[in-house]
Order: C-alpha cells, then structure tokens, then sequence
C-alpha cells in the first residue's frame, strides 16, 4: 500500500496504550455503551457541560432543538457530498461540484444557480445552528489524506460557542479545507468563516451574524480517455483535456433575525406563583443580504478544442457573474396556546426581495456587462399545531403579486400523527407534500458568457410532492415513499442548455433505513428505490444503496472503538455529464455509469473528548476491475488512506 504503514500503526498503538494511563471519564450526552462501561460507572466523574443546540426556520417562525454530534458512530463519514446522500454526481476530489442522485433531495438553499454544485460545502444561514452553554464550549477537528507533501487533502475546523452571559450567545467556526487531487489540475480550496450570535429571552429574541465562503478549484475538462484508468500509470500522468483553466466562487451572507413577544406569566402545577412566560403574539423581523460571485478563467492555448464555442475571442480569458439579494419580511405570529386542546397557532407576512444580476454581455464584438435589476413583493401565512399530543401540523401559503416572478406561488403541509410501531409508542407517521408554481431562475432565461450562451422565456414550473414516512427512533427505522408530478419541467440539455419540456413527468421513489444490532455487531442499512415517467430529461439510476457494516467495542474500559466497512453502490444509468465554465451538470445518453461498489474500511476510536478515524477509502481499486466513474470523464480516487481527529473542550 502507498499510506505510510508505520505511521498507521503507531497512532493505534499509541491511541489504544494511553487509556491505561489516563482516569476514566464519561460525559452524559455521549451515546456510551453502558453495557460495556457499567462496571466502571461507580468510579467515573460524569460531566454535563449542559449545551442546548437549536435551529431556526421559515423567516424566524419556528426553533427545533438539534442534538450535538458527539457520538463516535459514523465519524468516518467526513464528506460533506456523502454526509446524507447514498451515492452521488461527483467529479472525485474534495471540494468540486457535486449533484445527490435520490431526486428527492435536489433542494437548494443558495440562490445563485452556478453555486449550487458546490451547496455541499458552502454555509448558509439556514444551516446554521444556535447554542446555549453554561460553559465556553469548543471544537477542533483535523484530517489529512496519506501523502502530507503531495496530493493532498486537508481539512482544518474550528468551532467555538459561549455565552457572555445566560441569554446572549456569540458562535465563531473557520473551515479550511485544500486538496492536490490524484488527478492532473484537479486541486480544490474551499474555505468559510462566520461569526453570529444569539440572544433570547422571554420576549425578545434576536439572531445575527455573518457568512463568508470561497471556493477555487482547477477545472480539468476530465480524463481525455477513460480507458487509461486500465493503463497501469500514475494518476496525475493521465491525460485531461483542460490545463489553464480554474473557478472560482465566493459567497457572503449579512442577517438579522428579531422577534418581540407579549404574553403573560403563567403558574406550573409546582410552584403557587408565576413562573412560566406564555407567549400570545409576536412581531418577528428577518432581514438578509447576499453576495455571490463566479468567475471562470479560461487561458486555454488556442488550439484547444474541449469547448464547442468560443463568443469573445482568444483575448477574452474571463467570465464574472454576480447575483446580488436583499430580503426583507416582516411577520406577525399568534401563538397556539397549550393549555387548551383545539387551539392553533397563526401567521401573516409580507416580504420584498431586491435582486441584481450581472454577466457579460450579448455584444461579441465589444465586451459590456449584462446587468439587470428584478424586484419581488410576496405575502403569505400558515397555521400550526405544535404542542398536541394528538398529533402536530403545519400549512403554509405564499404568493408574489408584483415583481419579476409576479404569479409563483407555494402551498405545502406536513402532518405529524404518533404512530406505534412494534411496542414504540413514541414512533410517527409523517404525510407532507406542496403544491408549487415556480419562476425560472433568471440566469435560466438569459445568460451570456465566452462558451455559453441563451435567451429563452420559460413558463412557470407546476410541481406536486407527495411524503410518506414511517419512523421509529426506538427501533431505529425509516420507511419512505416519495411522489412528484411536474409539468413544464426545465432541464439542462445535452449541449449543457437550460430547456424546458411540455409533457407531463412524474417521479416515484422509495427509501428504507434501518439500523440492525446483534449485539457488538451492527448493521446499517439505506436503499432507495426511483422511476422517472421518461428519462429524455431525467435520468437517474433505478437502485442506490448505503451499507454499514461494523463491530462495537471496548478497550480498557474508556477507549470505544468501531471497526467497520462502508459500501456504496447504483445501478447503471446515464450519469450527468459536467460544464466546467458553467458549473452546471447536464444530461449525456453517450455511456452509462454504475455498477460499481465504493467499499471504505476504517476505525472509529473515541477517547474522553477525543475522536479519530483511520479510513482506507474505494479499496476495490486494488481488486476489482470496473470503471470507477460516477459523472463522465472524471474518475473517483483509487484506494488511499485517510485520518481524522477531533478535540472537544468544555472548560
């Protein structure tokens, strides 16, 4: 093997030898094996350093408490493409374009469109998550790829929360990540940076921060033959059919979110006086400005022939798009009350977005700028059912009246009902679904650049899902059907050009996930099952599937540890195809792609507050004779080694 043996060995032996000469100690909310640790329990100092984590949605309305990922189950699993998705569209480094195979799962939060290939590993605000601490609660995470001077991948993160005081909250995290790549022009940078805070209290609440994330990759156009994979050479000796051209993204977010909240104090059946604020009415406020940027450089020789059309001549060497957003809404919500059984709680809206777009301009013969200002006025509202112990709901409605996309409108609903399932009571039955009438994305329309370049005037996108879930914590299942039906569907052509079709298509899908136990044994599985009506504009593959295979133990009493396998895998079918000086995957009914198992070994250890993973990843590079492509022309890593370390501090 290429991976310096050695140095694996000598960190498992030094990981699984300290143990013996460090105090045991456990902290509650870790998902210790009590089985394997209860003789030792009398003797462990529990610590509980008591951080509550939570996230916020729909313009502020409503707050989900997340648990913190603190358990040594699936720490391998470090790859933001791969964190929730089986398999995946992905042009085989870290930190390059990417699209989730389950169609289900193709939902953006980022409205730039030549971003959202790289959603994977850009913050957003809607992924952030809010803290309390009682103590300064931090986090440092580190992971390298075998070779530390070249083809490399690296991975830096720092994360840091504390409270000033009991109500008001400051977060910073930094992610670093770079990688060479095995193949030639393939190294990666993506990085962001965000600080953000929270303060909440009885009746004021109030969110805000900052976002700044950048990504550069080289674009290599992909392998000029896939057969050379056979070939016996080196990777980076491969030939591919860019060598001067490169991306770059950058991305910032500015947000305020507030909300005031009059009520009144209410008595507990403990205590003979008021304790409690109920909540009656709030005026809730969310403001957002975001910046994007895509630049694609292209200082090709001109005999270069990889692009089919050249608008701007030899000179020319670089696109700018820009889209700019500034979001403001303001709310008012009536709280459900929960003392009364057929109380339900209200909403009303009324928002504006102020939109700017930017890119080359239409005239070949004197490059100018295309810029144009759009403006949306939208209102909407919903009700909901959050406390019931019956069961739990949500409606919502939005609809712009003025604007660019003057028409759009959103109906969605989700119903919640507790649903036993094999002796777990606490187990539902979760139905949503939306009904949708949605704008082309301006850059959709009309886009101008040296390689590409159209004007069209698409209909809006009539669109209807359908869920059905059945879920189980206890048991740790989930059972899920899915259902679309779309009308004047828009799609990426084979050219790599936004089209749209009349005809009616319908998506269906199926997902199973369930975790099996026998004893120190454990068995995770995910498989999903789609049809698309016609596949001349949606092409996905039948069967995907997610295998976890792995052994749960003990060393010493403190050191938890797991030896496993992951596989991936999917069926043949026509793999989008890639656009480097777009970023946008398109379809391709040249060659299809699947068929091949991504098989990962690795260990899990955790000790204290220390994580680590020893990963060996796509070992079927060494045995097995299939083509290791999941988009055309650029191939997955063959076989090498990976460690990851994380450290926790609560002092």
């Amino acid at each position: 093997m290429s991976f310096n043996i050695k140095l694996f060995f000598f960190l498992f032996f030094v990981l699984i030898v300290a143990p013996n000469l460090i105090n045991a100690q456990i902290f509650e909310e870790f998902d210790v094996d009590k089985d394997d640790a209860n003789d030792e329990k009398s003797e462990m100092k529990i610590v509980n350093p008591q951080v509550g984590s939570w996230k916020i949605s729909t313009y502020g309305t409503f707050q989900d408490s997340i648990a913190l990922d603190t358990a040594v189950d699936n720490f391998q699993n470090y790859h933001p493409v791969f964190v929730n998705s089986l398999t995946a569209s992905y042009l085989g480094n870290y930190g390059l374009p990417a699209i989730d195979n389950d169609f289900f799962n193709r939902n953006h939060d980022v409205g730039f469109l030549f971003s959202q290939s790289r959603e994977f590993y850009m913050l957003t605000p809607a992924k952030l998550q809010y803290y309390n601490t009682h103590t300064p609660y931090s986090r440092l995470d580190f992971s390298q790829s075998e070779k530390r001077v070249s083809k490399n991948e690296t991975r830096f993160n720092v994360f840091h929360s504390q409270n000033v005081n009991p109500y008001l909250n400051f977060t910073f995290r930094i992610n670093l990540a770079k990688s060479a790549g095995q193949y030639l022009k393939q190294d990666s940078k993506n990085n962001f940076i965000t600080l953000y805070s929270s303060y909440t209290r009885q009746n004021l609440h109030l969110y805000s921060g900052f976002i700044a994330n950048s990504a550069r990759n080289s674009e290599n156009g992909g392998l000029t033959n896939e057969k050379d994979i056979f070939n016996g050479a080196d990777a980076e000796l491969l030939n591919v059919n860019l060598s001067a051209s490169k991306s770059l993204f950058k991305s910032t977010y500015y947000f305020v979110n507030g909300e005031y909240r009059f009520g009144k104090m209410i008595r507990t059946e403990k205590d003979s006086v008021p304790t409690l604020f109920r909540p009656i009415l709030g005026i809730v406020f969310n403001s957002q400005y975001e910046r994007h940027r895509q630049e694609f450089i292209d200082e090709e020789d001109a005999g270069n022939t990889f692009f089919e059309n050249t608008y701007f001549g030899d000179n020319y060497i670089k696109d700018s798009i820009r889209f700019n957003r500034l979001s403001n809404v303001f709310q008012l919500k009536q709280y459900e009350n929960s003392q009364r059984k057929y109380s339900f709680g209200k909403r009303a809206y009324i928002g504006f977005d102020l939109d700017k777009t930017l890119s080359p301009g239409a005239d070949t013969t004197i490059i100018t700028s295309d810029v144009n200002n759009y403006t949306n006025v939208y209102a909407g509202g919903g009700i909901f059912r959050e406390t019931g112990s019956f069961w739990n709901w949500k409606f919502d409605g939005k609809i712009v009246f003025a604007g660019a996309k003057a028409g759009e409108t959103d109906l969605r609903g989700v119903i919640t009902k507790p649903f036993r399932v094999v002796n777990d009571s606490t187990a539902a039955l979760v139905i949503s679904g939306n009904i949708s009438n949605t704008a082309a994305d301006y850059f959709q329309n009309k886009f101008y650049s040296n390689h590409y370049r159209w004007s069209n005037n698409f209909k809006m996108q009539q669109r209807m899902n359908v869920n059905g879930s059945i879920i189980s914590q206890t048991h740790k299942l989930k059972l899920s059907a899915n259902y679309a039906l779309i009308n004047n569907y828009i799609f990426n052509n084979r050219e790599g050009i936004p089209e749209q079709t009349g005809k009616e298509l319908l998506v269906l899908s199926a997902l199973a996930d369930k975790d099996f136990a026998l004893k120190n044994f454990h068995f995770h599985i995910r498989a999903l099952w789609q049809q698309v009506s016609d596949e001349n504009y949606i092409h996905l593959p039948d069967f995907s599937a997610f295998v976890s295979a792995y052994y749960k133990f003990v060393i010493s009493k403190v050191l938890f540890t797991q030896i496993g396998a992951d596989t991936r895998y999917n069926t043949k079918y026509y793999a989008d195809a890639y656009s480097p000086s777009t970023g946008l995957f398109y379809l391709q009914s040249e060659k299809k792609y699947g068929n091949y198992p991504y098989i990962d070994i690795y260990a899990n250890l955790r000790l204290k507050r220390t994580r680590a993973f020893f990963k060996l990843t796509n070992i079927g590079t060494n045995f097995l004779d299939g083509e290791y492509f999941t988009s055309p022309g650029y191939p997955m890593p063959r076989s090498t080694f990976r460690f990851g370390l994380s450290w926790l501090f609560y002092d």
